[in-house]
């Protein structure tokens, strides 16, 4: 899939969402991760799209590759940099770490809070361990009706389970679905008609974003929250979180008054923000533990930065490269 600048753009935003929300306790900014999961539906179902036309294993191999020399290089070096930092601890629960730390917070496991935000790539491994089958097996119309399908099966889960905390349904991937299957059913309706996404895109996203932003402060008001870990809050505060995510990642697609999305300190940030993702806890953490109240916000963000920049730099722009050169070289195929 051809490069969406605007989309690096929406990137930046979810990061610093995210960073705000943890680093400030700012309200709603935890919807950052949400952003991300709509943009991985959209960018992956893309792929996978572009590749169907390949056999069935050439198209696992190619997309399973493709994932690994994006994922796992930052990944295995954080883990690395949480041994030598935070001790050898955390691999008492070793077997969590493949993809499975969203059970961290349901099954109440140890593990360092410098971690916690692998929760989420969790979410996204799990649900695309089994997308590409439905990708690659079902027509348009049918893999568009299973998305469907599933923004709707997701908040029926959510509001039929009521566990003893929220985590279950922040973390668990049946219940976060939603949101992968929404970025996938706009990558169909992109590939479809993207002009007709660029006509109604601007209003329509607007729309929805305001509507869920809207519902959120209603929300509020009626002293709604996750953390009540209610079945009316359950479904409405994660869809009111949708309908801004989606309707944001249309407008950034529709590309009309997205210049501001371009800029280039946005599409920087939404180049090394996977992992800004994977390091900011612990460094706000660690700042927080070491400067002034007043400096410690600023010295995460730079730590932050510098980390993901060096690791941009020296790491995963090389081995993006490397792979693309073995995958056209047919390392993959």
């Amino acid at each position: 899939m051809k490069r969406i600048r605007q989309l690096d753009g929406v990137r930046a935003i979810a990061i610093l969402a995210v960073f705000l929300h943890h680093a400030l306790k700012i309200k709603l900014l935890w919807m950052g991760v949400d952003l991300f999961f709509v943009l991985s539906g959209f960018l992956i179902t893309g792929v996978l799209l572009e590749i169907k036309r390949r056999s069935f294993g050439d198209l696992l191999r190619r997309f399973y590759f493709r994932r690994a020399v994006r994922i796992l290089p930052p990944y295995l070096l954080t883990l690395a940099l949480a041994t030598v930092l935070l001790g050898t601890a955390w691999m008492r629960s070793w077997y969590l770490y493949i993809f499975l730390a969203n059970l961290f917070l349901p099954l109440h496991v140890w593990h360092p809070l410098a971690l916690e935000p692998l929760w989420s790539l969790a979410v996204e491994e799990q649900f695309y361990l089994l997308w590409p089958f439905a990708v690659y097996f079902l027509d348009r119309n049918s893999l568009r009706r299973l998305a469907l399908a599933l923004l709707v099966l997701a908040p029926l889960l959510r509001g039929l389970f009521l566990f003893g905390d929220s985590w279950p349904i922040y973390t668990l991937t049946p219940f976060r679905m939603d949101l992968l299957a929404a970025g996938a059913l706009l990558a169909l309706e992109w590939r479809r008609d993207p002009a007709r996404i660029a006509r109604r895109g601007p209003a329509l996203g607007v729309l929805l974003a305001a509507v869920g932003i809207a519902g959120l402060g209603l929300l509020d008001r009626l002293h709604v929250t996750t953390y009540g870990n209610t079945r009316t809050g359950n479904v409405l505060i994660y869809e009111c979180s949708l309908l801004f995510c989606l309707g944001f990642v249309l407008y950034a697609l529709s590309a009309r008054k997205t210049g501001w999305l371009c800029i280039r300190p946005l599409t920087y940030l939404g180049q090394i923000s996977y992992t800004m993702y994977l390091v900011h806890l612990g460094v706000i953490g660690f700042a927080q533990a070491h400067f002034r109240p007043g400096a410690s916000f600023a010295a995460a963000l730079a730590i932050t930065l510098a980390y993901a920049s060096l690791s941009w730099f020296l790491m995963e722009a090389p081995l993006l490269g490397w792979g693309r050169n073995a995958e056209a070289a047919g390392v993959a195929s």
